[in-house]
């Protein structure tokens, strides 16, 4: 069969309540040159029953389970178009979503990456009416690392070669959080970013990731900024002051789970830090008053 021109990846984990209604947006697309690629993450809920339901429409692997940063590598591996669409199980396109974003990277050869705007759902898909622009160069990390683009996986249109120079999600990074965080970095470092104004994607607000999932996730993307990024004094000041931040995060639920050694120890890690190379007056304030509660 002909190579399409996008590739559709979907890592799909336990999500049988809500995948066909995310295929189908994929469906009502007017950009019809796409093939749909989906990695069954080892779910148990029976979502691999829903994919039968379009047998050659879709493209089904099955994994066992290794978090979501794997099942999108594999699904990108698998994938035979020049441009590479990801979506998450849960999240919804608008009908001409494929088609503006294939226009931008048809017709600029210098953009390896585009991005819409988001539109926030409920767990149930009801409107919230909330929404969040791909450009924000007032959020700090976007304008530090990321050209000042926040993106949403689900929101991005990437040209295969930009992933194929840059390379893929970072397994280590074992559930949904900050794995793309890190991949952003490499592509805005690599190439050029782009975004179109509208709100074409449709994020679901569905999981709460537990504490110890997002706390473990924010040293590992900062130790791997800081070996790519530390001899550039504006990434390493930022560097620096979040993992003061995190140290207080840290050490505020050690100590909640009764660890008082080791969450004071943390606290007192990030007042240094923050009073020192940090810099930041707030994250010493936290810490502190952090630190004074627990005596």
């Amino acid at each position: 069969m002909p190579e399409p021109i996008v590739s559709v990846v979907i890592p799909l984990y336990n999500a049988r309540d809500v995948i066909r209604e995310t295929i189908e947006s994929v469906f009502a697309q007017t950009y019809h040159d796409y093939e749909i690629v989906v990695v069954d993450d080892g779910s148990t809920d029976g979502s691999g029953d829903v994919l039968r339901l379009y047998g050659d429409r879709i493209r089904s692997i099955q994994q066992p389970n290794g978090g979501v940063a794997q099942a999108r590598n594999r699904g990108i591996a698998a994938a035979r178009g020049r441009y590479i669409a990801l979506l998450d199980h849960d999240d919804l396109w608008a009908p001409d979503k494929l088609a503006k974003q294939v226009e931008v990277l048809d017709t600029q050869p210098a953009v390896g990456m585009v991005v819409t705007d988001v539109a926030h759902m409920d767990r149930a898909g009801r409107p919230l009416h909330q929404f969040g622009p791909a450009y924000q160069p007032q959020h700090e990390f976007a304008r530090v690392f990321v050209q000042g683009f926040v993106p949403t996986p689900s929101a991005t249109l990437i040209r295969r070669s930009v992933l194929e120079a840059v390379g893929g999600f970072d397994e280590q990074f074992n559930s949904a959080g900050m794995d793309d965080h890190e991949l952003w970095t490499r592509i805005a470092a690599a190439t050029t970013i782009a975004g179109i104004s509208e709100a074409l994607t449709q994020h679901r607000n569905r999981e709460i990731k537990p504490a110890e999932i997002a706390l473990g996730h924010r040293p590992l993307l900062i130790k791997k900024l800081m070996a790519r990024f530390s001899q550039e004094p504006v990434k390493r000041l930022y560097l620096q002051r979040e993992m003061a931040f995190y140290l207080a995060d840290q050490g505020k639920y050690l100590l909640k789970g009764g660890q008082r050694r080791e969450g004071r120890s943390a606290l007192l890690q990030g007042l240094k830090l923050s009073l020192g190379e940090g810099r930041s007056l707030k994250a010493a304030w936290r810490c502190a008053s952090r630190f004074v509660r627990s005596l």
